[in-house]
């Protein structure tokens, strides 16, 4: 009896000590090295601060069947992002953004990121959809000086999680655009705003 109680224990003592089978790491991913030209501010930008809805505050990777369970979202089993979408997105952003020279401390960008999926409207064919919601303020107080929604489709190359997160990766890169677009337009248009951006 005791002979097979040591037996068992030795054996337990040996999976613990790594006898057992190893549980491969996921695969991480993010959103890569900021490629081209940097986008140029016509409107100063002191800071950019990009939060998310709360079932984005995780490092999953998100895809919706859209063809077979489009109220199901899922995420990847094998496959993370290295940080949280918002932490990556604005990263990108940062890097991106070349700001109007001025001695102010400049407006800031408060965006909120409400989707970032891998979507599947076939088993062979998804789109990363981009969807946020962009708020410029100026440096000092909270009135809201322009508001702007976004929402950018980019086609994945394969129907996996690679794809998915190239496809993510462009995405953030067009967003990136069309915020510089968005601040330059408002620069034109509205000399309020670019004067509370200046100062």
């Amino acid at each position: 009896m005791s002979k097979l109680l040591l037996t068992l224990l030795a054996g337990a003592l040996l999976s613990a000590c790594g006898g057992g089978p190893r549980v491969s790491e996921p695969t991480r991913y993010d959103l890569g090295v900021t490629a081209g030209a940097a986008a140029t501010w016509q409107l100063h930008l002191g800071a950019t601060d990009v939060q998310a809805a709360s079932w984005l505050a995780s490092t999953a990777m998100h895809y919706r069947l859209a063809y077979a369970e489009p109220l199901r979202r899922q995420s990847y089993g094998e496959s993370r992002w290295v940080a949280p979408p918002a932490e990556l997105l604005e990263s990108v952003l940062k890097r991106r953004q070349v700001a109007a020279e001025t001695n102010g401390p400049g407006c800031r960008l408060q965006l909120v990121l409400d989707e970032f999926e891998q979507r599947f409207d076939t088993p062979q064919s998804s789109q990363v959809v981009l969807e946020a919601r962009g708020v410029l303020l100026p440096a000092r107080g909270g009135d809201m000086l322009a508001r702007r929604g976004f929402r950018i489709l980019k086609p994945a190359k394969t129907a996996d999680a690679r794809g998915g997160a190239a496809a993510a990766r462009e995405a953030a890169m067009a967003l990136a655009d069309e915020l510089a677009a968005w601040s330059n337009e408002l620069a034109s248009a509205r000399a309020v705003v670019a004067e509370r951006c200046r100062n």
